[in-house]
């Protein structure tokens, strides 16, 4: 089990969080709320490049903000995939319904 290491900070219409370790149950802890509750305000950038696990809790945790998200009217951006997360994403069969990026420009 990898531990979550979180670091944050604003864009110009969006709040970007660099993640690195494992998204999973024994990890989410937090940051749950804080971007459940950032998506129903403005743009979110996860930076996914460190991720070295993504387990079926972590999935759920960034699906459920996505489709908060865009009920808010707003956007939620996965950028820069580590292999890990983009073949959980792949394996739920929605990847195309999310927003993957290669750059932070993209987000804007």
């Amino acid at each position: 089990m990898e531990q979550l290491t979180i670091s944050e900070r604003e864009g110009a219409n969006y709040k970007f969080y660099e993640l690195k370790g494992g998204l999973s149950a024994y990890t989410l802890g937090d940051f749950e709320n804080k971007l459940y509750e950032t998506v129903l305000k403005k743009n979110v950038v996860l930076d996914m490049s460190n991720l070295v696990e993504l387990d079926s809790s972590g999935l759920g945790l960034l699906m459920t903000a996505f489709n908060d998200s865009v009920d808010a009217g707003n956007k939620l951006y996965f950028l820069s995939m580590s292999n890990e997360s983009l073949r959980a994403l792949t394996e739920t069969g929605f990847k195309s319904e999310f927003n993957i990026i290669n750059s932070i420009t993209e987000a804007l």
